[in-house]
């Protein structure tokens, strides 16, 4: 992901808000597309995969099922241990991903 100023409290909430979780808390009582419309106001996204489209989308509509049922999940917890094997496995692991989890 680039953003125009690469501000990096607003890459991590996009980034959170996108493929982890959403709520009242993180999303300031927002409704999703209106807190992430409000991210794109401070610093707008200028390149963005493919991959993490992809992944945003069925993130974002597997959420919206679970706060349907009222189960909400972060699905970046639920999905780190395929990550962290796949990329064992591809020899990319640098760092657990631990380290990089509650930074904002």
């Amino acid at each position: 992901m680039k953003c125009e100023t690469m501000n990096p409290h607003v890459i991590y909430h996009y980034t959170k808000v996108g493929i982890d979780e959403d709520n009242y808390e993180i999303t300031n009582g927002l409704h999703i597309q209106e807190y992430l419309d409000s991210l794109e106001k401070m610093d707008r996204i200028t390149q963005l995969a493919e991959e993490f489209v992809v992944l945003g989308r069925t993130s974002i509509t597997l959420r919206g099922l679970a706060h349907a049922l009222c189960q909400s999940r972060s699905t970046a917890l639920s999905w780190r241990p395929i990550a962290e094997r796949v990329l064992k496995e591809e020899g990319e692991w640098k760092k657990p991903i631990s380290a990089l989890v509650n930074q904002s």
